[in-house]
């Protein structure tokens, strides 16, 4: 099981400069964790002192009004990585990290963390272009969310997600995991009725093809 520990690490954006032996070595430094769907791995405002690498299954990041109106912030599966802004700043944790399917996860503690790019700083500058595209998206995410009807909203997160993966099934055609309609209303700040809606015209429009676990865009 260590190899895919080592072959998720290679393939993260953050880790990916390292050497083979100098992967081999983080793959030892952390431990595997699990948690069943519904689970909450972090809350917000609580101490950061983890990142945490996704194995396998798929987590979102939230967060939750006065009322209780959920944010999802984002949805993360098997590549992706958590939990690094507060290693870095010092700061609570600014959102909620909760298990949509049975997930497993890679943990690394700060310190542990800290030490080891003092040894490699590649992987400094890697964490800095990691973050630094986090804000451009965050950027997007706000500018879509202000000047575009929901219709555009929907083709503009779709399309982010499938933008984190390789999706493409030919010129034009992106095929991502189907979401339901719940969590893209989260996403966009609307209503499961209003995005049903919106999807039903997109669809008679030809812009989107909604299989059984598919969401198939025509762009």
């Amino acid at each position: 099981m260590d190899d895919k520990i080592e072959s998720i690490i290679s393939n993260a954006r953050i880790f990916g400069s390292l050497a083979g032996k100098d992967i081999k070595t983080l793959a030892k430094m952390g431990e595997r964790r699990q948690w069943l769907k519904g689970s909450q791995i972090i809350s917000e405002g609580e101490e950061g002192d983890a990142l945490y690498l996704i194995l396998s299954g798929k987590v979102k990041v939230v967060l939750y009004g006065e009322e209780g109106k959920e944010i999802v912030l984002s949805i993360m599966k098997e590549g992706d990585v958590f939990g690094e802004m507060a290693l870095f700043d010092g700061e609570p944790r600014s959102a909620n990290v909760e298990v949509i399917e049975d997930a497993e996860c890679f943990i690394i503690h700060g310190d542990d963390l800290l030490n080891y790019i003092k040894i490699h700083p590649a992987v400094a500058l890697n964490f800095l272009a990691h973050l630094s595209k986090r804000l451009r998206e965050a950027d997007k995410k706000i500018g879509g969310l202000a000047l575009l009807d929901v219709c555009g909203r929907i083709a503009h997160t779709l399309l982010s997600i499938a933008n984190a993966g390789s999706n493409m099934q030919g010129t034009g055609v992106i095929s991502i995991e189907r979401l339901t309609h719940e969590d893209i209303a989260a996403m966009i700040g609307s209503s499961r009725e209003v995005v049903s809606r919106a999807l039903k015209k997109m669809a008679n429009e030809g812009y989107i093809k909604i299989e059984k676990k598919r969401f198939v865009l025509h762009i």
